[in-house]
């Protein structure tokens, strides 16, 4: 949580004004203490006592701590002790326990609250306000009343290495090789480039070369200053740069400008007395700076910039490594240096985020990608979600894949329908002629299992009278049906001596062996074999190298296409005799060296085989019952073949195909059922006429299949756990780019909602224009979880 305290000084009273959250605030009046400003002036002429020699305000000595007249350090102690027993008494005052509360409140069930601090006037500014004890974890930074610019965010991954602009000022007094020396250390992350005064130098050239090196075109991420400065307020500040030559905050502000548009991220003055500086800066719109609030002894300036770039190589951002630093000033150093831990401050503007090293190497970068222990049980979840069969219901209890895809297919239905793309297919290419009740009513036929052959005899009969060429019977006949297999036999034999008629039977595998129809009704060297299994909700694939039968709708496309080519004269081929070759063997002959313009998405893909070693169906085409029934085939009833034959289609360029047309103990799965519940795709089309669904048949699936290959549409699903583990990375991507670059929260949540809703939309479009299914529900929740943590930190506010 980020809250903002403005603390106001007016005559003797303090005003406390605590803002956060959408519109929520505390205030509160404290008198301010009589003896406060004398406490801190003791402290401060205790300070300056003790650290007289090589202050980095002024010209002084060597840079060597010597022993004083005076025992500075004992009274620098006391005055210190004084200042912030003072100090946090008046912070425990009781009429600010409701604005503590609130703070820690939220720093302790979040685990972390950031205090945005402004205070006026600057008297009230320089008090310690770091060493503020709320008793919980909360981070304090400082950030000026005054605020006109916006910062810019830096690119994330734009350089391999940060650059950083090193000035060197003015040198009198002081020593600049131990900030040398800390930088040149860090080459390894840093790429350092120096600037200064050269003995000689004119002072109006070495101004005109430090601007120009603050506004380098290829920018920097970090600017760098040691040297001596002071506070100036009609300026904002001023730095030495050279003896006797000073540049102000009002002299860089238009190169400053330049180089926080170029990414400038963090600037750090190890100078003196840099508030005015500090707080010119981050109104222009820079990130965050870093400075001492009172005049800086030399050594003191390098041990602390050590400290804090050793944190800062260390992968900590800047406002940890600067508290770090500091407490170890406190913790390590304090009998050298009492005091200095109290100097130090960050400001930052309120859109910012501490700025932090990228790390160095490959491993480090790639280590930024790691997937935290949340993320990785999300997408171990959404995986083992996305892994489980998909299986009909009477298969597998729960099926979350075949109940994602059946609503899949149902949204891609809805939005052909309302997009009007609905296809231009010629239905009548397929007809499914479906032996329903009424067909065993008009046949006066009682029983239903085994299928009469007289039945089937009739309706073959009518079909070949009427012209169909390609015939498919999605019925098991391997069972002899005396007195009647004889009048099917003379039917089939007939139609392939007169019309050469193309004849495709279903067939199982049952007990090793592929079962053809009984030799009584049809030798099955005549005819051609067709798997007639129907995966759920799946295109069966063929597989060119097997010795099993090809897909049912797979044989009866061949057969056509093998037909058209030997009608049209393109090419000679197989065509169904009494006499010769088994014609399954003429076929296969023919499909080495024919090219019958069958779809590649039809045949079994190597990683379609080797996923259902894992029960897994990658690539496999789908039933695309998206498509409204009436588009991919035509469908009568047996019965309607006993009718006026005017109302028929014309069956001679079809492809027919005979099946069961819901009537009860039909079907040809291992446990009898035919008619399996309608997918809610079908539903949706048949609620839209006058016929609502309550059946999906295995006839329907071979005509649907039949269609798909025949028009060469077939959709190839493209696996979840892919899509899941691409969402992961892309996800990441996202998390890392809030993390470096935050956006007020409505903002991220509707363009993340706006980017779903895209990539939904354009799925549904992939499926039509490129026949390819993204899944869409399962990569979207691995996006938003990655997502929602950053979206929870982002708000209007700094994070």
């Amino acid at each position: 949580m980020v809250y903002r305290l403005t603390v106001h000084k007016i005559d003797q009273s303090c005003l406390f004004d605590l803002s956060w959250g959408k519109g929520q605030r505390l205030t509160a009046s404290v008198v301010f203490p009589e003896e406060m400003l004398s406490l801190y002036a003791a402290w401060q002429r205790a300070y300056l006592g003790y650290y007289k020699q090589a202050l980095r305000g002024r010209a002084g000595g060597a840079g060597q701590v010597t022993a004083p007249a005076i025992d500075w350090h004992s009274q620098l102690v006391q005055a210190e002790a004084r200042l912030l027993s003072e100090f946090h008494t008046w912070l425990r005052q009781g009429d600010l326990y409701d604005l503590r509360q609130e703070v820690v409140a939220a720093a302790q069930s979040q685990g972390l609250a950031e205090l945005f601090l402004t205070c006026t006037p600057l008297d009230l500014a320089r008090l310690p306000w770091e060493t503020w004890e709320f008793g919980g974890p909360v981070q304090i930074v400082r950030s000026p009343a005054t605020i006109r610019a916006t910062t810019a965010h830096r690119p994330t991954g734009r350089r391999s290495k940060a650059r950083v602009l090193a000035i060197l000022g003015d040198e009198t007094g002081l020593n600049f090789s131990g900030e040398r020396q800390a930088l040149d250390a860090q080459r390894r992350l840093l790429e350092i480039h120096y600037v200064g005064w050269q003995p000689g130098e004119d002072p109006i050239a070495l101004k005109q070369r430090v601007c120009e090196a603050i506004a380098d075109s290829l920018g920097w991420d970090v600017l760098f200053f040691a040297g001596h400065s002071n506070e100036a307020a009609l300026v904002g500040g001023q730095v030495a740069i050279a003896p006797q030559t000073s540049l102000t905050l009002k002299d860089l502000t238009p190169y400053l400008q330049t180089a926080q548009q170029r990414g400038l991220q963090f600037a750090f003055f190890n100078s003196c007395s840099g508030l005015d500086i500090a707080q010119g800066l981050i109104n222009l719109g820079l990130s965050q700076v870093a400075i001492m609030r009172e005049p800086i002894h030399n050594e003191v300036a390098q041990a602390f910039l050590a400290q804090l770039l050793q944190r800062l190589t260390q992968e900590q951002n800047v406002q940890e490594a600067l508290h770090g630093a500091c407490q170890s000033l406190r913790a390590e150093q304090s009998l050298t240096y009492p005091s200095a831990y109290l100097v130090p401050s960050l400001f930052r503007h309120p859109t910012s985020v501490p700025y932090r090293l990228e790390p160095g190497g490959w491993r480090s970068r790639l280590r930024r990608w790691r997937p935290t222990r949340h993320e990785a049980q999300i997408v171990a979840a959404l995986a083992l979600v996305s892994l489980i069969p998909t299986l009909p219901p009477t298969e597998f209890p729960v099926s979350p894949q075949a109940w994602l895809l059946d609503r899949r297919v149902l949204a891609q239905a809805v939005y052909r329908d309302l997009t009007g793309q609905l296809g231009d297919d010629d239905p009548s290419a397929v007809v499914l002629v479906q032996i329903d009740g009424e067909s065993f009513r008009q046949w006066d036929i009682s029983t239903y299992h085994p299928i009469n052959r007289v039945m089937v005899a009739d309706i073959v009969a009518t079909l070949v009278d009427r012209g169909a060429a390609v015939v498919g019977i999605d019925y098991l006949l391997d069972l002899a049906q005396p007195g009647q297999d004889d009048q099917l036999n003379e039917v089939l034999t007939g139609a392939i001596a007169q019309q050469q008629t193309w004849f495709v039977f279903g067939t199982v595998r049952q007990n090793g062996r592929w079962l053809p129809p009984h030799p009584n009704v049809i030798d099955s060297d005549r005819i051609l074999l067709g798997d007639a299994w129907s995966p759920w909700r799946r295109v069966q694939p063929y597989r060119p190298q097997s010795d099993r039968p090809g897909p049912f709708s797979h044989q009866l496309v061949v057969a056509q296409r093998l037909r058209q080519q030997r009608r049209t004269g393109t090419r000679s081929g197989p065509q169904p005799t009494l006499q010769g070759p088994p014609l399954a063997e003429q076929v296969r002959r023919a499909l080495q060296t024919h090219d019958l313009n069958l779809s590649p998405r039809a045949t079994l893909h190597p990683l379609t085989e080797l996923s259902y070693e894992a029960w897994q169906h990658w690539l496999q085409p789908i039933l695309d019952l998206s498509l409204p029934p009436e588009r991919a085939f035509t469908a009568i009833p047996a019965w309607s073949l006993r009718q006026d034959a005017a109302a028929l289609p014309d069956f001679r360029d079809a492809i027919v195909i005979v099946a069961a047309g819901g009537y009860e103990a039909a079907g040809l799965a291992p446990n009898g059922a035919d008619n399996l519940v309608p997918p809610p795709a079908l539903r949706y089309w048949r609620d839209r006429t006058l016929h609502p669904a309550t059946h999906f048949t295995g006839g329907e699936a071979h005509a649907y299949m039949t269609h798909h290959r025949l028009a060469n549409r077939l959709v190839i699903p493209i696996p979840d756990l892919w899509m899941i583990l691409l969402a992961a990375v892309g996800g990441k991507a996202l998390s890392l780019s809030l993390g470096d670059r935050p956006r007020p929260r409505p903002l991220v949540a509707a363009g993340l909602s706006a980017a779903t809703a895209g990539y939904g939309l354009l799925s549904l479009q992939l499926y039509i224009s490129a026949g390819m299914l993204l899944p869409w529900l399962l990569p979207s929740l691995v996006v938003w979880c990655y997502s929602l943590p950053r979206l929870r930190e982002n708000t209007d506010e700094p994070r």
